[in-house]
C-alpha cells in the first residue's frame, strides 16, 4: 500500500477503534431507564454504571499513554481492544447492578489503552502540520458519530432484545477492529521513554476515585457522613501528593512542566469543561425523553441524533474557522455556544415539545464541534512528537475527567433537588401516609417513581407521575445552569490563555524583527521557522517550543524541522543567530558613522513590543536554564560581542576607554532605555553616547 494511502487507512482504523469507545460512552444513556425497570437500579447506582466506566478510564489513561510510549502504541491498542471486548461480553451477562458496575470498570480499563493509542498513532503517522490538523478534525468528528450511533443503536437493541444486547454488540466491532489494526497500523514508540512511574500512577488513580466517590455518594449518604468527608480529604491529600511527587520524580507519568505552557493548560481546561457540560447533560436528556416525554428507547435514540449530526459537521469545519479567526476565538466561541444552549435548556418544562429539545441539542453540537477539535490540536501541537502517547492520554484524561465530573456533579445536584422537591409535594405526603416504602422509593429518582406508579391505581399513579416529572424538571433546570456556568468558565480560560492564532508570525513587529534574516535565507522555510520559534518563545515561553508547536506556526513538517535543530536550545539559539546575522555590524571605515548605524538598528529592533517580549522571555529562560545560558553565550552573544570588539579594535586609538569597557558603554544605554525604562531611543541619546566614547578622527591618540 502506498505511504499516502496507508496514512489514511490508518486514520480509518483509528476512527473505528475510537467509535467502539465512543458508542459505549453514550449507548448506556438510553438504557438507564431500562436498568431502573429491569435491574432495580437506584439513582446513585445509575451514576456508578456511567462513572464506573469513566473513572477507570480516566484513572488509567496516563498509565496507558506512558505504556504505549515505552512498549509500542500498536500492542497497547490491540490489547485494549481485547480487554474492552471481554468486559463488554461480561457486562451483557450480569443480572444485578453491582456486578454490572464492576464489569463496566473492566470496559473502562480497555478503553484507557485504546483512546491514547488512537491519537498518538495519528500524530506519529501524520507528520505534516496541515494534514495532522485535518486528521484530528476527522478524528474529533468521529467521536461525534459515536454520540449519534450509541443512543440510536441502543434504542434499536432495547426495542428488540434484552438490555444486555447493548454491551454484546461491541464484541463483533472489536473483532473487526483488531483484524484491521494488525493488518495496516504501524507500530511506534518513544525510544527514550522513561520507566513507569508507579507512585504517580497510584496517587493519581486513587485520588480521582476518592474525589468522584465523594461527589457521587454524597447525596445518598449525606455530605456530613464520615466516609464522604474522609473521601474528600483523601482526594485533596492524594492529588496534592501526586503534583508534588511529579515535580521531583525523575521519570514522571505526567510532566507537570507541560502546564507551564498556557496553550497546553488552557486547551486541557477547555476540553475538560466542555465534556463536563456534555456528559452531564446527556446523562439526563435520555431520562427526560423517556420518563417525562414518554418516548420509547428507540425513539429516544433517534431524538438524540441532532447533537451528534451537528457535531460531526462542526468539528471538521473548525479547522477552517481556526485558519481564519484563530484558535482562541473558535474554542471560546464554541464554549459560549454550549453555555447558551444549556441556559436555554434550563427553561424547559414537562410540557415542552421535542422541537425545543432538538434546538438545544443542535446548539450544543455546534459548540462542542468548534471547541473540541482545535483544543485537541493545541494539546498535541504543544508537545514533542515522542511524547505523543502522554499528550494523547492527557487529552483523553481531560475528556473523561470532565465527563465523570459532569455526571457526578450534575447527578448529585439533580438527585438532591429532585428528592427535596418531590418530598415537599402533596402527592408525596398522601402516598407516604398510605405506603411509606413506595413513597421513599419514588423519592429516589424519577425512574423509580415511574416504576412505583406502575403498581398504583390509575389516579394515584398519574398524580405521582406528574409530581415526579415536575420535581425532575425543576432539578434538571438548576443542574444545567451549573453546567452552563462551567462551560462559560471554559470560554474565559480559552480567551485569556490560549494563543490567539497560529499565524502570529505575520504580525508586523515580529516580521520586522527578522526581516533582515529573510533577505539572506535560502528559502522561506528558514524564515518561517525562525519567526515561529521566536513567536512561541514570546507568547508562551521555552516549554512551548516543540516540533509540533513550531510546525503548527510555520507550516514546516516536523521531519524537516529535525534537520535544523534537535532541541529547544538549538531552536532558540538558531533563531537568534538569524536575527543577529541579519543585522551585521557595519564596517565602512568611519567608526562613528558605523556605530551610529549599529545603535539605531539595535534600538529599532529591541524597542518594538515583540522585540521586548522576545528579549524578556530570553532573559527569564537564560536565568533558569544553564544549558541555554551556556549555548547562548557561545553561539549568539559571544560571537556578537567579539564582532563588535573586532570592529572597535581597528580604531581603538579613537576610544576614550579600553575596548572591553567601550562595548558595554556603547550598547548599555540602548538596552536600559528600551527594556528597563520602556522609552524610545532618540538620535540625541545615540549622539551623546558616541560623543563621550569616540574622539573625532583628527584627535585620535597618536
Amino acid at each position: 500500500m502506498a505511504a499516502s494511502n496507508r496514512r489514511w487507512a490508518v486514520l480509518g482504523v483509528m476512527c473505528l477503534a475510537l467509535l467502539v469507545t465512543g458508542i459505549d460512552g453514550t449507548i448506556v444513556n438510553v438504557a438507564l431507564p431500562s436498568f431502573v425497570r429491569e435491574l432495580g437500579t437506584t439513582s446513585t447506582q445509575l451514576q456508578w454504571v456511567t462513572d464506573g466506566y469513566t473513572i477507570v478510564f480516566a484513572g488509567f489513561l496516563l498509565v496507558a499513554g506512558n505504556t504505549g510510549d515505552r512498549l509500542g502504541r500498536k500492542p497497547c491498542l490491540i490489547g485494549g481492544l481485547l480487554i474492552f471486548g471481554v468486559g463488554s461480553f461480561a457486562c451483557s451477562q450480569m443480572h444485578s447492578p453491582n456486578p454490572l458496575i464492576l464489569m463496566r470498570g473492566v470496559q473502562g480499563l480497555g478503553a484507557a489503552f485504546i483512546m491514547p493509542a488512537t491519537l498518538s498513532i495519528l500524530t506519529s503517522v501524520f507528520t505534516d502540520a496541515a494534514e495532522r490538523a485535518r486528521a484530528i478534525a476527522i478524528w474529533a468528528g468521529v467521536s461525534g458519530l459515536g454520540v449519534a450511533i450509541g443512543p440510536l443503536t441502543g434504542g434499536f437493541l432495547l426495542q428488540h432484545f434484552w438490555w444486555g444486547s447493548i454491551f454484546l454488540v461491541n464484541v463483533p466491532v472489536v473483532a473487526v477492529t483488531v483484524i484491521a489494526a494488525v493488518a495496516v497500523v504501524p507500530n511506534s514508540r518513544d525510544a527514550a521513554a522513561p520507566p513507569l512511574d508507579v507512585v504517580g500512577t497510584a496517587l493519581s488513580t486513587t485520588g480521582l476515585i476518592a474525589l468522584l466517590f465523594g461527589i457521587i455518594q454524597g447525596p445518598a449518604d449525606g455530605w456530613g457522613d464520615p466516609l464522604i468527608v474522609a473521601s474528600f480529604i483523601a482526594a485533596v491529600v492524594l492529588l496534592t501528593a501526586f503534583v508534588l511527587w511529579e515535580r521531583r520524580c525523575p521519570a514522571p507519568i505526567l510532566e507537570v512542566s507541560f502546564f507551564a505552557n498556557p496553550r497546553f493548560t488552557a486547551a486541557s481546561v477547555a476540553v475538560t469543561l466542555v465534556f463536563f457540560a456534555m456528559f452531564g447533560s446527556l446523562f439526563f436528556v435520555s431520562q427526560f425523553l423517556q420518563f417525562v416525554m414518554g418516548y420509547t428507547p428507540l425513539h429516544s435514540g433517534v431524538a438524540l441524533l441532532p447533537v451528534a449530526g451537528v457535531l460531526m459537521v462542526a468539528a471538521p469545519a473548525s479547522a477552517k474557522l481556526v485558519a481564519r479567526f484563530g484558535t482562541k476565538a473558535v474554542v471560546a466561541g464554541g464554549l459560549v455556544l454550549v453555555s447558551l444552549a444549556l441556559l436555554l435548556f434550563a427553561g424547559i418544562s414537562a410540557d415542552s415539545g421535542y422541537g425545543y429539545v432538538a434546538a438545544v441539542l443542535c446548539i450544543i453540537g455546534v459548540g462542542m464541534g468548534f471547541a473540541m477539535a482545535p483544543a485537541t490540536d493545541s494539546i498535541m501541537g504543544s508537545l514533542p512528537p515522542d511524547k505523543a502517547g502522554v499528550g494523547s492520554a492527557m487529552n483523553d484524561t481531560t475528556r473523561e475527567i470532565g465527563g465523570a465530573m459532569g455526571v457526578a456533579v450534575m447527578g448529585s445536584v439533580t438527585t438532591a433537588l429532585y428528592g427535596d422537591r418531590l418530598a415537599s409535594s402533596t402527592t408525596f405526603d398522601q402516598l407516604h401516609q398510605v405506603n411509606a416504602a413506595a413513597a421513599d422509593a419514588a423519592r429516589e429518582s424519577v425512574g423509580a417513581a415511574a416504576v412505583v406508579a406502575g403498581k398504583l391505581p390509575a389516579a394515584t399513579a398519574q398524580a405521582l407521575t406528574d409530581s415526579a416529572n415536575r420535581a425532575f424538571v425543576h432539578a434538571l433546570s438548576v443542574s444545567v445552569i451549573v453546567a452552563a456556568v462551567v462551560a462559560f468558565a471554559g470560554a474565559v480560560v480559552a480567551m485569556v490563555w490560549l494563543p490567539a492564532r497560529p499565524t502570529n508570525l505575520a504580525e508586523p513587529e515580529l516580521t520586522a524583527l527578522i526581516d533582515g534574516a529573510a533577505q539572506r535565507l535560502d528559502t522561506p522555510v528558514r524564515r518561517n521557522l525562525a519567526a515561529a520559534t521566536l513567536g512561541l518563545l514570546a507568547d508562551a515561553g521555552m516549554s512551548s517550543i516543540t516540533y509540533n508547536g513550531v510546525a503548527s506556526r510555520s507550516g514546516v513538517a516536523t521531519t524537516t524541522l529535525q534537520r535544523y535543530w534537535t532541541s529547544r536550545v538549538d531552536a532558540v539559539t538558531a533563531a537568534m543567530q538569524e536575527v543577529f546575522e541579519a543585522h551585521p555590524i557595519p564596517d565602512t571605515g568611519d567608526l562613528k558613522r558605523d556605530l551610529r548605524h549599529y545603535l539605531t538598528d539595535l534600538s529599532e529592533t529591541v524597542s518594538s513590543p515583540q522585540g521586548r517580549a522576545v528579549i524578556g522571555a530570553l532573559v527569564a529562560e537564560v536565568s533558569r536554564n544553564p544549558e541555554l545560558d551556556a549555548a547562548f553565550r557561545e553561539r549568539v552573544t559571544g560571537p556578537r560581542r567579539a564582532a563588535l570588539e573586532a570592529r572597535l579594535n581597528r580604531e581603538a586609538e579613537r576610544l576614550t576607554v579600553p575596548v572591553e569597557h567601550a562595548v558595554d558603554q556603547i550598547i548599555g544605554p540602548v538596552y536600559f532605555r528600551s527594556l528597563m525604562a520602556g522609552m524610545p531611543v532618540d538620535p540625541g541619546l545615540i549622539d551623546s553616547v558616541l560623543a563621550t566614547l569616540v574622539r573625532p578622527a583628527r584627535h585620535a591618540a597618536r
